[in-house]
């Protein structure tokens, strides 16, 4: 729904009006209204709105991956949240044919772009996103679609591994397709029936796949799977969400414990997906797929998935399944490396089938030594079988610890980013400026790109300020949509 923008001025300004979508104390909640003034303030500056023009407001979240590395796209289990860090953006449709995208950031500025079907996305800058989001909605939807001026602007770190991309082509998406009524297409609600569906869309955008009759396309070159998505789409505040992928299953919903923070530990290595980089983070999952290739080729199988291949085998004990595993895809080299792809089935085997199950109980029962185990055990996995550890997250894991957080891991794809530690809640402020002054020592190069910070489980993508929930203050329109 729009508001008109005098309206949006007034409701934009006053910080008590996002203490809906935001837990936390009166300095969290100035915060993001000092966002959002800045992104209004751009998009007036830049598009000049007359005062009773009608414009779209939404936030979208970022993600935090507590426990399921790498394990969506290979059918497995994920512990995840929404957190309150993310996007704002302004929308309005203009008569141009023309997408007119800014951030806030003078360094990235502005891409212009046509709206269509056409488009070639420039790998490596930050277009690829918005373009391949619109060129993939004019291939499967057509070419009717009107042009509009969208201004962002976001809290999350660039490239700090808690799928700010992934955000950014959703803020981009509902920019766009809520202004052209997208959701009331025909050929939207045949294949687009229900959150998930809308989840597992969007990461076919991302990725290149088709999606039921919505072909596919190159995509932004990367090769994820679906968690992101639909954690951004359907968090929920106060909880940690349990959902099993390919397809997407809600499982459970987990109450967050009041007495715990969840601080994020960004390293100020960037999490890059360009050039040599995109190789090594498509790397885990293209070996997760090579492995059930191999496995395929030596039993006869047919299976898609790792998770299939355990479902197989579900009288096996672990020691005699990875037994035959290897049978089948040891000594796989390329590059000269051997890509151990025993190792990959048995990271995805133990995190999903072991740990997951496991940490969800430690949660719910608030067993926090157990917690603290299966962290560990979950870090030291993704760091010996999916490679993608860097020094300094290994450094932060161990040193949270060291420092008295309860629990601490690295999250997302890895190569760069961010760990997590699980603190006492009245502890944190103490526990960062611990462990501020030890990172600082240890790793000077970082210092002024690092970022240490308190976050709260968030809800997922919201439209804000319009009539469209109960409060009057915001509605998800993907599900008002559908």
């Amino acid at each position: 729904m729009p508001i008109e923008f005098r309206r949006l001025w007034r409701l934009a300004s006053d910080h008590e009006n996002y203490s809906y979508i935001f837990r936390g104390d009166e300095c969290l909640l100035k915060r993001k209204r000092d966002l959002m003034m800045k992104v209004l303030r751009e998009f007036e500056k830049r598009f000049n709105p007359s005062p009773d023009e009608e414009v779209y407001v939404f936030f979208v979240p970022g993600r935090v991956e507590v426990f399921g590395k790498h394990t969506d796209y290979a059918g497995g289990h994920s512990i995840l949240f929404a957190l309150d860090r993310g996007f704002f953006c302004i929308s309005r449709v203009n008569d141009l044919g023309m997408i007119r995208i800014r951030d806030i950031n003078p360094i990235y500025g502005e891409r212009v772009f046509k709206v269509s079907d056409r488009l070639e996305p420039p790998i490596g800058d930050w277009g690829n996103y918005p373009m391949t989001v619109v060129k993939r909605l004019c291939m499967n939807f057509g070419t009717w679609f009107k042009g509009v001026d969208i201004v962002f602007g976001s809290d999350l770190p660039v490239a700090g591994g808690m799928s700010g991309s992934s955000a950014l082509m959703i803020m981009t998406f509902l920019a766009f397709a809520v202004p052209n009524s997208l959701f009331q297409d025909p050929n939207f609600k045949e294949n687009i029936r229900n959150e998930n569906d809308l989840a597992m869309y969007l990461a076919c955008i991302e990725n290149g796949r088709s999606f039921k009759g919505l072909a596919g396309e190159r995509g932004v070159g990367t090769f994820g799977g679906s968690e992101d998505h639909t954690i951004i789409i359907a968090g929920k505040r106060g909880r940690l969400s349990v959902y099993r992928f390919a397809p997407i299953i809600h499982k459970a919903e987990i109450t967050m414990p009041s007495e715990l923070s969840f601080i994020i530990l960004y390293s100020g290595v960037k999490a890059e997906k360009t050039g040599e980089a995109r190789y090594w983070y498509n790397l885990a999952s293209r070996r997760a797929k090579l492995a059930v290739r191999r496995y395929n080729d030596f039993y006869g199988t047919r299976h898609t998935v790792l998770r299939d291949i355990i479902d197989e085998n579900k009288g096996l004990s672990f020691e005699d399944l990875m037994s035959k595993v290897e049978r089948a895809t040891a000594n796989y080299v390329e590059r000269g490396k051997d890509l151990d792809l025993p190792g990959r089935f048995k990271q995805f085997y133990m995190e999903d089938r072991m740990i997951i199950p496991e940490a969800v109980k430690a949660f719910t029962f608030r067993d926090y030594e157990e917690l603290g185990r299966l962290c560990d055990l979950s870090h030291k996995l993704s760091k010996q079988y999916l490679w993608n550890i860097v020094e300094e997250i290994d450094f932060l894991q161990r040193e949270s610890m060291r420092c008295g957080a309860l629990a601490s891991s690295g999250f997302g794809a890895g190569f760069g980013g961010s760990a997590y530690a699980i603190v006492e809640r009245e502890r944190s402020g103490d526990f960062i400026k611990k462990l501020e002054e030890s990172y600082s020592k240890h790793f000077p190069k970082h210092v002024g790109e690092y970022s240490f910070f308190e976050t709260n489980t968030c809800n997922g993508a919201i439209e804000l300020f319009t009539d469209t929930s109960p409060s009057g203050r915001g509605g998800l329109p993907f599900r008002i949509g559908l």
